[in-house]
């Protein structure tokens, strides 16, 4: 008797399983192509988070540059997170050059971005600027590495 339900405990338990089904393409689809990202996007989000706060100087004087209103603050704080999300997006397997300077350079992007997000919703303006200088850091370095190659890319097309 044990036997014989331990032999239908077996067939029940590999008999009636499916087997397994190769997993499903992911449902990322890129629209625009890197440089477009980066002209469409990235630039036009770190600007914003780079003349958010500033400091110009003149003849009459200096001028203090930061957000007052929370309109502003608001701006600031979405260009951040785009930014963010982008530094994640260009982490995909579609986007990626390679799995190891590439990665780590979107990841400074992303925890740069991060870091203006969080100073933005705190509304500290100097904190902002330092953000926008480690995203400038994070853009610059990147740049250096893959912006020869991705123009050379553009340039067969």
């Amino acid at each position: 008797m044990t036997a014989r339900l331990i032999s239908i405990g077996t067939m029940l338990l590999f008999g009636c399983s499916s087997a397994p089904q190769p997993a499903a393409a992911p449902p990322f689809r890129s629209v625009v192509d890197l440089k477009q990202l980066m002209e469409w996007v990235i630039d036009p989000a770190a600007d914003v988070v780079w003349e958010s706060v500033k400091t110009i100087a003149t003849e009459e004087g200096t001028k203090e540059i930061v957000p007052r209103t929370q309109a502003e603050w608001d701006a600031v704080r979405n260009a951040a997170a785009t930014l963010a999300e982008t530094g994640n997006s260009l982490m995909t397997e579609v986007r990626a050059r390679d799995r190891d300077r590439w990665m780590k350079a979107a990841r400074r992007l992303v925890d740069a971005a991060e870091e203006a997000l969080k100073a933005a919703e705190a509304k500290n303006a100097d904190s902002v600027f330092a953000a926008g200088g480690r995203i400038y850091d994070a853009c610059a370095a990147c740049h250096r590495q893959y912006a020869p190659q991705l123009n050379a890319d553009a340039s067969a097309r």
